[in-house]
This record gives structure tokens, sequence and C-alpha cells, in this order.
């Protein structure tokens, strides 16, 4: 038999100490750590990038006033999901040192938005090109993504610096910037929507989307653009059934029956006051009767007022009649036709919501 081993204590180590055993609420934590850790939550992104040019202040209106109602809109269609929104707005500091960009950070507090972007304004531009690249390098370094999707909505009235994306801009060094942010998009599987709103931007918006999907990223074109004939009186829709409310007011008189209708209105007047001198020479007050001829006469001259009262009232001159119709016209159009602003949100809203629904596509 071997003989023990004679242990020996080290006094400058510590002793081992027993490991405690856990309560149960401390289980329970655990077990809700990790179980919160193994969940993969669902999120979404959705940053919009707008041209923050002059032209562009309708549209800036239209996200300040549709961004609470998007969010309602996609809270309801995809509960599963935990969205943010955020915005870049650019303008080009390239041709005007004064142009700034600026950027509101993706926040899911979508109340919140409105009133920071009530703050931008449009202005800046001159030429016709914009600066895409400062705009998608803040995309690339400002913006806080998460893992999840992600998405772009670029809305845009004119194009990029760079030739290749605006043929006759002065700036060619801009085409290989912007190549490089897209790039760096497309890696981190950035999908993007581009909106067409003015004809300019059309070929920079054609570039980018080559450029993006020969690099395996997801580029959707779309158009933006509102027709005259959609609001306001240019509508033919509007036109037609203003056109047939006329027809039911069935006017009295006519623009051409004008003057014959003030000539009656005249005539019923002069009528009153010759009735009175006729009524007086009628010997019904005597002129030795001073009083009751004063008496008479006063109330003779009150029945005169509100006669031609009545019937001025009653015949009213077509000028009249027109200003009535301009009236009713006005309302009519309040009533029925939208703004354009009032068009704008509509239109944003509804194509905001169809770029959600294509990136899960």
């Amino acid at each position: 038999m071997e003989p023990k081993k004679e242990i020996i204590e080290n006094k400058d180590c510590a002793k081992p100490i027993k490991p405690e055993k856990p309560k149960d609420e401390n289980i329970s934590k655990m077990n809700k750590i990790l179980s919160d850790n193994t969940t993969s939550e669902k999120v979404f992104d959705l940053l919009f990038v707008i041209d923050a040019t002059g032209s562009m202040s309708s549209y800036i209106n239209a996200a300040k006033d549709e961004t609470e109602n998007i969010s309602k809109e996609l809270r309801n269609l995809y509960p599963e999901y935990h969205f943010q929104y955020g915005y870049v707005f650019y303008r080009d500091p390239i041709d005007s040192h004064d142009d700034k960009h600026d950027v509101i950070n993706l926040t899911d507090q979508a109340n919140s938005l409105p009133e920071q972007i009530k703050q931008i304004e449009a202005y800046g531009g001159g030429d016709i090109p914009e600066d895409w690249v400062g705009a998608y390098k803040l995309v690339n370094e400002k913006i806080n993504w998460r893992n999840g999707m992600k998405v772009i909505i670029h809305l845009a009235d004119a194009g990029a610096h760079g030739k290749e994306f605006t043929l006759s801009d002065k700036y060619p060094e801009e085409s290989d910037k912007l190549k490089a942010e897209l790039l760096k998009c497309c890696q981190n599987g950035i999908k993007i929507f581009g909106y067409i709103i003015e004809e300019d931007a059309r070929n920079s918006f054609n570039q980018c989307q080559n450029i993006y999907r020969s690099n395996g990223g997801s580029y959707e074109i779309c158009e933006f653009k509102i027709a005259k004939d959609s609001y306001s009186y240019d509508s033919d829709e509007y036109k037609s059934s203003k056109s047939k409310c006329k027809k039911k007011k069935k006017k009295k008189c006519d623009y051409d029956e004008e003057k014959e209708c003030e000539e009656k209105c005249e005539r019923k007047c002069e009528y009153d006051e010759d009735e009175y001198v006729e009524y007086k020479e009628s010997k019904k007050c005597e002129k030795d009767e001073s009083d009751d001829d004063e008496k008479c006469e006063k109330k003779e001259s009150e029945k005169s007022k509100k006669s031609k009262k009545k019937k001025h009232k009653k015949y009213k001159t077509c000028d009249d009649k027109e200003e009535e119709n301009k009236d009713e016209d006005e309302k009519y159009e309040k009533d029925k036709m939208p703004s354009k602003q009032d068009r704008i949100n509509s239109e944003f809203k509804a194509r905001v919501l169809d770029s959600v629904k294509n990136a899960f596509l």
C-alpha cells in the first residue's frame, strides 16, 4: 500500500470557494436572458433619401404629413416586424458651399418625425445635378442600420453629378465616387427604390440601377409624377361635373340678357315712384290738409322704398348671379378636388407602402 501523500497547505494560495446553490429567481432570470438571445427579432429599417433643393418643398411636406400614417399602416400590415424610419435630405454643396445636408437617423418613434421634418427647408440647387454622392456617403457612414430588412426610398427630380449620370455635368470625378458609395450599399444588403419625379433624374436612376444590379443588388425604378389634371381646375372630370352642376341651376338671366334684366329692374322702380305721384294726385290726400298730406307722403315714401328694395332683390343683375355661381364653383372644387399637396401626400403614402410590400418579394 502506497503511503498517503502529505498535503501541505500553502498559505499564499486562496482557498477554493464552494459555489452556492442558485436560487430559483436567479435561474428564472438566466433562462429569460438565454431565451431573449435565441429569439431572432424581425426588423425593418426604412430610410428616405430626398432631394431637398428648392423645387422639392411639396415632397418634404408630404414626408412630414404622412410619416405617422405610413407607420400605422405598416404596423397593421406587418405586426411581427419592428420598423424604424429615417431621412437623408440632400442638396448641392458641390456647387454652393451654403448648401448643407440634413440627417434624421433611424428611429421607431414615428410620432416625433413630423416635428423634426418641419424644421427642414427646401433651398439651394442652381444647376440641374445634385449631390447624390454626399447623400449616399451619409447613408453609409451616419445611418445606424440594424441586421434585418434594409430599404431606401430615393425621391429626386434632378440627377447626380458625374458625366456618366448627367451628360452635361462639369464634375466627371463624381461618377467613380457615386459608384463606390452604391457598392457599399449593395454589400450591406440594402434594397433601393428610386422614384423619378422629373425626367432630368431618369438617366441617373437608370445608371444606378445598372451598377447596383451588376453587383447583385436589388434596385427598382418607379414613377412619381403628378398629372396636372388630377387636382384643382385642370381636371376634365371636374370640368364635366361643373358643367352639369351649372345646368341644374337653370339661371334666370343669361349673360346676353344682362342689359334687359337691369332695365326691367329700373322700370319696376320707376313704376313705384309714378304710382306714388298718381296716388297723390288722386285727391285721396287733400292739399289743404297739410298734416294728413305730410303723413301720407311719409307713408308712401316708406312704401316706395320697401318696394324698390323688394324689386331689386327679386331682379338681381346677372353679375350677382355670376358671382354666386363662382362662389359655388370654388366650393365645389374645394369639396370634390384635392389640392396639389393633398394629391402628392396621397401618392407618397401609396408608393411607400407599395415599395415595402415589394421589398418582401
